[in-house]
């Protein structure tokens, strides 16, 4: 005893001694992490100045959004946050600051870490590049690889160099989606789908194996329209004709097997690049260009540009509030990426209750969502206008299903041409069991008081349950008509005709009346200040404030210069951009949390960037 109780001592002594190291080591680490994030905090970033005679470095990174998600601190220190986005207004206003600057003499385009942008992002960024090559200032491109949305920029440059090893293809619109009919036969899972709208494509993954003819011609429309805009674009930018830009992009492998398999000498052969250089020879162009007494190039990158020209807004008696809808639509409190109900809710109930906010430009890029979710939306969006403030969409890259729902009954609403929007129509989708537990012997059974009892995911879906859930798809359908008929005085058979699920770009769906106007966010907020009768005015966005902790994370982030630590390559355009496009298409699917089952979403919209 006395032997087991000395060794029971030992390892007492051993165990606690153990502890006590984990302890120390773990208060160490923290103390550490504590005085580095301290450190970030208070230090500050480096004072920066414009250089006289230098050159603007227009570098976006990952995607070009409306509105960034904010980075978790947490993932950001571990290594596994992800890409970084990039404000579309930040973009704009680095460009309109630089043509008005007589310290910047030209624009560098360094896109390498672009990794995606919407046809109307880039549109924007196009015309806001072609009004500082209007003020005089020189335009320039290098790339070591162009994906389709870089070159879509660059093609905007006085020239366009690109590396002796890199490479030019326009693979064009369009992309693939799942389908797992075949996949859930299998696993004797049965999908109960409700829709109306003959070309409601959401439910097609889960009932048929590949795309049905109907949503196919819809969807090839559609992007046989933004690809012919693409190239009229770059064919103007390039002066070549859209036959040349046409062949090169379908005739590709041929025209690189002609030049050996050279990537860039292709593309220089066809005229869509000026010269092929190696990274020391183009930092020797900008030198001779821009040359500082050192021999580098005078230049400043786009954040550190706009910290230096910031300036800060002093309220204004007279103000338009801009509210960003970016993301898919659901029920409740949702993070930046996200529509929330709630969280929607609460900025345009700020709206409101400012006595300074004279009317509301709604900024929306979503592809849409939970029914109710969008219902609830659009109604405090109501409230909004009959307290006396006008209310303006601003469409973005996408606004569909859900999303014209929430715009549907604006003031007015303004598209840009290559806008991504329509897609009326509703949708249920429930997912049942019963066959797949059979499988492997287990069963499902109960008692009921009334014939709803039992219709569950695992007893199956009965017949009085299907008849509630295909009525209340009806019903659905028919608010969504009725409220489009009213937003935009039409009739019902007019906006029948053109529903169904049909998704159109901006320019069409202006031609069919469901869009009032084609222009930018700029022609928005002029609008939403001309229906509340102001001249004078400043705009401003309505945001949810940021709590300390995210304050915290962003001083860290800002005064640190960290960005997304994931390569952007992983999710480009080659390859990569598709499994980021699966991945959100299921993560989509998963955080379906309306209360009904009852969406109005735009499936293909997803595969337009």
């Amino acid at each position: 005893m006395s032997q087991r109780s000395l060794l029971g001592r030992v390892f007492g002594w051993l165990g606690r001694g153990l502890d006590a190291l984990r302890v120390f080591f773990g208060r160490l680490v923290f103390l550490l992490l504590l005085l580095v994030l301290l450190g970030a905090l208070f230090s500050g970033p480096a004072t920066v100045t414009v250089p006289e005679g230098g050159l603007l470095v227009l570098n976006p990174r990952g995607a070009i959004v409306e509105q960034p998600a904010l980075l978790d601190p947490q993932s950001l220190l571990l290594g596994t946050s992800e890409v970084t986005a990039t404000p579309l207004r930040d973009v704009l206003d680095a460009l309109e600051r630089a043509a008005a600057d007589a310290r910047i003499i030209g624009v560098v385009l360094d896109l390498d870490e672009l990794t995606s942008a919407t046809p109307v992002a880039l549109e924007s960024i196009g015309a806001a590049l072609e009004h500082v090559r209007e003020s005089g200032k020189s335009l320039i491109a290098h790339g070591d690889y162009f994906s389709q949305a870089q070159y879509f920029l660059a093609s905007h440059a006085d020239t366009i160099y690109l590396h002796p090893m890199g490479q030019l293809m326009l693979p064009g619109y369009g992309g693939s989606q799942l389908f797992f009919a075949s996949a859930l036969e299998r696993l004797g899972i049965k999908v109960h789908v409700f829709r109306v709208g003959t070309h409601k494509a959401a439910v097609e993954p889960f009932t048929l194996d590949a795309m049905s003819e109907l949503s196919r011609a819809n969807m090839q429309q559609l992007v046989d329209e933004l690809w012919q805009r693409y190239l009229n674009t770059v064919a103007v930018n390039r002066g070549l004709s859209v036959d040349a830009l046409r062949t090169y992009a379908n005739e590709y492998p041929a025209h690189l097997q002609a030049v050996g398999g050279d990537t860039a000498q292709v593309a220089l052969a066809h005229g869509l690049v000026d010269e092929l250089v190696s990274l020391p020879q183009f930092r020797a162009r900008l030198s001779a260009l821009a040359g500082a007494a050192g021999g580098n190039p005078r230049s400043i990158g786009m954040q550190d540009f706009l910290a230096a020209t910031d300036s800060v807004p002093l309220p204004a008696e007279n103000e338009i509030g801009v509210i960003v809808a970016e993301g898919s639509i659901d029920m409740g409190e949702q993070p930046r990426g996200v529509i929330g109900a709630d969280s929607l809710i609460a900025l345009i109930r700020d709206a409101r209750r400012d006595e300074r906010i004279k009317a509301v430009v709604l900024r929306v890029d979503s592809p849409g969502g939970s029914a109710l979710a969008s219902e609830l939306i659009r109604q405090e969006l109501e409230q909004l206008q009959e307290s006396g403030k006008p209310v303006v969409v601003s469409m973005a890259g996408t606004a569909a299903s859900g999303g014209y729902w929430i715009s549907a009954t604006a003031d007015e609403i303004w598209a840009s041409p290559t806008t991504v929007t329509g897609s009326i129509g509703i949708f249920g989708l429930i997912p049942t069991l019963e066959d797949s537990l059979s499988r492997i012997g287990v069963f499902a059974d109960g008692v009921s008081t009334t014939p709803l009892t039992r219709a569950d995911v695992l007893s199956g879906m009965s017949e009085p349950m299907a008849a509630v859930f295909q009525a209340s798809v009806e019903d659905g359908y028919r608010r969504f008509l009725q409220l489009v008929a009213d937003g935009r005085n039409l009739s019902l058979a007019q906006v029948d005709a053109v529903a169904q699920g049909q998704v159109w770009s901006g320019a069409q769906a202006q031609a069919f009346g469901l869009v009032d106007n084609l222009g930018e966010l700029d022609d928005a907020i002029a609008a939403a200040a001309q229906l509340a009768g102001v001249e004078a005015y400043e705009w401003r966005y309505i945001e949810k404030p940021l709590t300390p902790s995210e304050q915290f994370a962003q001083e860290l982030i800002r005064n640190f210069g960290l960005t997304g630590l994931a390569p952007a390559s992983w999710l480009g355009d080659a390859g990569g951009g598709a499994l980021q496009q699966t991945l959100g298409q299921l993560g989509t699917r998963a955080r379906f949390n309306d209360p009904r089952s009852l969406y109005a979403l735009c499936e293909f919209c997803a595969f337009l960037d």
